[in-house]
């Protein structure tokens, strides 16, 4: 094993950008069914096998977070200097990325896809002023906000408990979570009614910001007195109330189609415990050839992120028309779209340009 990696936030990751890819391949896939059949009128199995896929996808930017807690807020940035290194080593390139593959995109879109595109639209989003039109692509002005405020995070949780924290969180929680939430609820059953907060906390990063700061103590001895068996069951009973809640919403009495987001708080606590289960596995535990894909696939985890997207949609229209059941449908697009982005990557990569400006591989 590479005694300079921590293998189990290898696996993390590999888990992580396998859930990322899970996520898109289940949304492309169900977002093709045309009418007459809408996804209220699938069957039980249908549905509730689209809403798991789904929501198992949808784990994977929480565990990314809580990677991003756990790696960067332990760094010791209290100078000037320190902070603007920082800067220098993560956004600046996460900002070149951005600014090409938004390119990448928009001309897949015009040239493979022959959809309409602006040179506007597209230099709003080089300047993060609009989201890419690709699904994957909102996560980046997200995290470059949240590498904005890192440092000075870092600097607050160095200084300050998980106790003396926490009530900064819980009420980050209330805000961010529980009343969305509510609100997600009151749409379902119709009730035209709506909790806006006053109060706002923004300054550690809101919602997402949370994740990342759960990420750092969770990753820093405060996880030891938790057993892995109540991890699980909790894991497990918060999983379902997220499936729940999304599969009824598809029911013909409710009012709205609810898609899990990030601040349900449902998701943050089923990933929290995912997150936590493989923080208490012992590298030495981990089989060498193993370690060895784990490590690979970690590396280039976030090539995937940007590849995968591009892949999924040149494989849709013939995997989707191959007449399979759905879950068999997601099933093999996600295999073959995860299976031929790292193909691609390995082979792009092999000119180290291109592995370090355009896929982010150290």
């Amino acid at each position: 094993m590479n005694s300079l990696r921590i293998v189990k936030l290898d696996m993390v990751r590999t888990f992580a950008i396998v859930c990322v890819v899970l996520c898109h391949c289940s949304e492309l896939v169900y977002s093709s069914i045309q009418y007459p059949y809408t996804i209220g009128e699938l069957s039980i199995q249908s549905r509730l096998f689209m809403v798991i896929s789904f929501t198992l996808g949808r784990l994977g930017v929480p565990v990314f977070l809580f990677l991003t807690g756990a790696l960067l807020l332990k760094k010791t940035m209290d100078s000037q200097q320190s902070v603007l290194d920082f800067y220098k080593a993560k956004i600046l390139p996460l900002i070149l990325i951005n600014t090409i593959w938004v390119i990448l995109y928009n001309l897949f879109l015009a040239f493979f896809l022959e959809e309409k595109t602006d040179i506007f639209i597209t230099i709003k989003e080089i300047l993060l002023l609009k989201n890419s039109a690709m699904i994957n692509m909102w996560y980046m002005p997200m995290i470059i906000g949240m590498y904005v405020g890192l440092p000075f995070v870092a600097k607050i949780v160095k200084n300050f408990s998980l106790k003396t924290m926490s009530v900064v969180m819980i009420g980050i929680f209330i805000i961010s979570y529980i009343i969305p939430a509510v609100n997600i609820f009151m749409k379902i059953y119709g009730i035209n009614e709506e909790f806006v907060p006053v109060i706002q906390l923004p300054f550690l990063g809101g919602a997402y910001g949370l994740y990342i700061i759960l990420g750092y103590y969770m990753h820093n001895d405060y996880n030891k007195n938790v057993k892995s068996g109540i991890l699980i069951i909790v894991a497990l009973i918060s999983f379902i109330i997220t499936v729940a809640v999304q599969y009824f919403s598809y029911e013909q009495w409710s009012k709205y189609n609810y898609k899990v987001w990030y601040d349900f708080p449902f998701m943050l606590i089923t990933s929290l415990c995912i997150f936590l289960l493989f923080e208490k596995i012992k590298d030495e535990n981990i089989k060498k050839g193993f370690s060895g894909i784990f490590t690979y696939i970690s590396k280039i985890s976030f090539s995937i992120f940007l590849v995968h997207i591009i892949v999924a949609e040149m494989l849709k229209k013939y995997i989707v028309n191959l007449g399979l059941k759905l879950p068999f449908t997601v099933f093999l697009f996600t295999v073959s779209t995860f299976i031929i982005s790292i193909i691609i990557i390995f082979i792009l990569s092999r000119n180290k340009y291109i592995a370090k400006y355009c896929l982010l591989i150290k």
